[in-house]
């Protein structure tokens, strides 16, 4: 693997419970499963949360104000050793002066690029750009991610996905994606790659 793109929220940042508050927060009465089926495909280009400009600005607002006070699956020892094995980018659909402070908050500033919301809604547009400026093969690239919609959008440009089940989604909603691999912890995550 030449690069490990990882998605933000419930891979790297334990933001499930936060952002479902927040949804609740800026006036939408979401249930879980609501706020999972938003997150099946990509949730800026076809979302299930019915947010208007305000109450999504609201989010977005409290969102950045917020964001250190989750916590980190990671710990800088794990972001050292898989920085070791390749170069690290963020694609997210996360605000990416959110992402920055979550992870200057964490000493976790070990990434090469952000993709974030202000780069582009798509994923499938942020892969494309990714795999031109680093001139990236598609095979020489892995994603790791917890939602089906990020699957989905991954297998749109041939790039492999490894899904965490600690996140969003669960086991069986991530297998409708046909994933790589599904992890549930850090060690079976670097051992997976270890193995690519």
């Amino acid at each position: 693997m030449k690069a490990i793109v990882f998605d933000f929220d419930g891979v790297i940042a334990d933001t499930y419970d936060f952002n479902m508050g927040l949804v609740k927060e800026v006036g939408h009465n979401v249930s879980d499963e609501d706020f999972k089926a938003h997150h099946d495909c990509n949730c800026l280009e076809k979302p299930k949360i019915a947010f208007t400009g305000e109450s999504y600005n609201n989010f977005l607002k409290k969102y950045l104000e917020r964001i250190t006070r989750v916590k980190s699956f990671f710990t800088l020892e794990n972001i050292q050793a898989i920085k070791k094995i390749s170069s690290l980018y963020i694609i997210s659909s996360t605000k990416e002066q959110s992402i920055k402070k979550f992870l200057d908050y964490n000493n976790l500033s070990y990434f090469d690029a952000i993709l974030g919301y202000d780069f582009h809604k798509s994923k499938v547009e942020k892969f494309k750009y990714l795999l031109k400026k680093y001139n990236l093969k598609p095979d020489e690239v892995v994603f790791v991610t917890d939602t089906l919609g990020d699957i989905l959008e991954a297998n749109k440009v041939n790039v492999k996905t490894i899904a965490v089940d600690y996140g969003f989604h669960d086991l069986n909603r991530l297998k409708r994606g046909s994933p790589f691999e599904i992890v549930s912890n850090f060690d079976e995550l670097l051992k997976v790659i270890k193995n690519m």
